[in-house]
């Protein structure tokens, strides 16, 4: 890590770097896990593409795994950027209690909250409340196995249907780190509304993977390019074969 980066990433919540959006909308940078998230997300093309998949301008946009909001701020930018104006409706699901604050702060400083719903849950094949682990130091590694220094936060499930509600969506995001494989495999059928999937598929068995890959394709969701790897995770885009 450049010592520049690890001497804003202590002081940021004093000293804090804003990026102007658009009109009146500035995104702060005011900790570690809003650089990190920022870094991820606007700093890599792959999710910069999303400005190629929104045709017609998205009415509904779902963001598994939203930790700081950044991937609903960036769809909405890059909206904003095609057609000028933005009516989409975000649903972003985070299961990390510790990203409530962060998360409503940012869609706040960037005027979306009207538009959004929150729900703070687990996504998979789960019923009623499993144990998150989450690390106060590094939110990224949080997961349902205890690691060492993590606290545990009972936290509940939900499921996409019910999250979501019904009607068709027009771009999904899914990273959550690792429970992709039983988020599909148990909910196939629901990946049949959604238009356009970004997909972080994380380290596992290559029969894990073929598997997932299998079942989307079942639903009509197939590569739109070829499959990228970055950080030990296969990022893909998955679209509709009828469009």
């Amino acid at each position: 890590m450049h010592w520049r980066y690890f001497l804003y990433r202590r002081l940021s919540r004093w000293v804090t770097y804003e990026v102007r959006l658009w009109d009146d909308a500035w995104l702060s940078l005011r900790g570690k896990y809003d650089a990190a998230s920022f870094s991820d997300v606007f700093c890599d093309p792959f999710y910069w593409q999303a400005s190629n998949y929104i045709d017609p301008a998205p009415r509904l946009v779902v963001d598994c795994g939203a930790n700081c909001g950044h991937f609903t701020i960036l769809a909405e930018k890059c909206i904003r950027a095609r057609y000028g104006a933005s009516d989409a409706r975000f649903v972003l699901i985070e299961p990390n209690p510790l990203l409530m604050k962060t998360l409503s702060r940012n869609l706040g400083d960037t005027g979306l909250t009207d538009r959004c719903t929150i729900k703070q849950n687990l996504l998979g094949a789960g019923e009623g409340a499993a144990t998150l682990w989450v690390n106060p130091r590094n939110f990224m590694s949080s997961g349902l196995t205890p690691d060492p220094g993590s606290r545990p936060f009972k936290v509940d499930f939900i499921q996409l249907s019910d999250a979501v509600g019904d009607g068709p969506i027009d771009l999904m995001k899914v990273d959550i780190e690792g429970g992709e494989f039983e988020l599909v495999r148990s909910n196939a059928p629901f990946f049949r509304r959604v238009k356009t999937l970004f997909l972080e598929m994380h380290g596992a068995e290559t029969k894990l993977h073929d598997e997932l890959l299998d079942s989307l394709a079942g639903v009509g969701l197939v590569p739109a390019v070829p499959i990228r790897k970055a950080h030990g995770h296969q990022l893909l885009i998955l679209r509709r074969k009828d469009n």
